[in-house]
């Protein structure tokens, strides 16, 4: 279930069922992300435009945001394209539109597909890949850090993550 959390010129909302703890949020911008306090989420606490630029780097589609100074939406052009993750999911970059099983339909930007067959939120990603021991064939995962933000020195904690996994 989505949940949103409002700000002056831009609110973000998060998924956690669909969320695969990549972390970009929080390696991008500790000031707005921070699993520890509540709310976790404080959009005011960065520029519209670097609140966007690191939701953006979410691969999951868990966190979404919208603009609400005029700024520009996320509104992917150019062809979806689909990567198969080694040992993961598939993530899908484009517009992706996902029809439920109760019949509704969600327009994603981007989002992280089961392939293993063990989720708990299919058909998206939940990590129980990991615990299941599916192996696959893909490319290595490999995130984009900001140069300007440092990654984590710690792996983020079992207290930190909303799930208990470290």
């Amino acid at each position: 279930m989505r949940k949103v959390y409002h700000g002056k010129d831009v609110e973000v909302s998060f998924d956690l069922d669909i969320c695969v703890h990549i972390a970009e949020c929080l390696r991008g911008q500790r000031q707005v992300f921070q699993l520890n306090r509540r709310p976790w989420i404080l959009p005011d606490a960065a520029s519209a435009d670097e609140v966007s630029d690191v939701v953006q780097r979410c691969p999951s589609g868990a966190l979404l945001y919208r603009r609400l100074d005029g700024g520009p939406q996320e509104d992917p052009d150019g062809p979806t394209t689909i990567t198969a993750i080694r040992d993961g999911p598939l993530l899908v970059s484009g517009k992706v539109e996902v029809r439920h099983e109760d019949g509704t339909v969600e327009t994603l930007p981007r989002a992280t597909l089961c392939r293993c067959g063990e989720s708990k939120h299919k058909p998206f990603c939940d990590n129980q890949h990991i615990a299941a021991g599916f192996e696959a064939p893909g490319i290595p995962f490999r995130i984009h850090l900001s140069p300007v933000r440092p990654r984590l020195a710690e792996p983020i904690s079992k207290e930190e993550d909303p799930r208990g996994h470290s």
